[in-house]
């Protein structure tokens, strides 16, 4: 099993049960600390169905520096299919980190996972990360779930949906430029 996943001077470091204590230290003395470790108790942390594990959360190191989270679920094996969501530091955002740690999940998804699908979005007032979104190359635009959640209001909010394919990520993304560190 690989412990991280190395490209364009992002390494994404698996989170797993033997390192999470090391994470939680990691994710202290920062202005979004308490936010971004709500996140990852809740969205990054290994889950596992029929003893396949379904939810890759990882941390993200961008140089030397913590960035955030970002995660690939797995969300049928059956279907080969998956989805994305990734969550920055405040202070880190606006760097590219998360359209640059695509091609790390998209590798994982295609080629060591064996998925045909990757899925992603974000709620229409989220413009943030509907550009972020619109800069990772394959991501096609498929439509808008109307109502799919909650915003921070507490109130509906439609949501963007975009995907990408195996047959797309083989024709963008070179393979090679993602190391794999066990």
């Amino acid at each position: 099993m690989f412990t991280a996943l190395h490209s364009d001077s992002i390494t994404l470091h698996l989170i797993n049960e033997d390192n999470l204590a090391e994470v939680f230290a990691l994710f202290q003395g920062f202005p979004d600390s308490r936010e971004m470790l709500e996140e990852l108790f809740r969205n990054y942390l290994p889950r596992y169905e029929n003893g396949r594990r379904t939810n890759f959360g990882f941390y993200s190191i961008l140089g030397s520096e913590l960035a955030g989270m970002t995660a690939l679920t797995v969300d049928s094996w059956d279907e080969r299919y998956a989805s994305t969501g990734a969550d920055i530091f405040r202070h880190m955002r606006g760097r590219g980190v998360t359209p640059r740690s695509k091609p790390h999940l998209f590798y994982l998804a295609f080629e060591l996972l064996g998925l045909n699908r990757v899925a992603t979005g974000c709620r229409l007032s989220n413009l943030s990360s509907k550009r972020s979104i619109e800069k990772t190359a394959g991501f096609q635009f498929e439509g808008i779930m109307r109502e799919s959640g909650r915003n921070e209001q507490g109130e509906f909010e439609d949501e963007y949906l975009y995907a990408i394919l195996r047959r797309d990520w083989l024709r963008l993304y070179d393979k090679a430029r993602v190391t794999v560190l066990e």
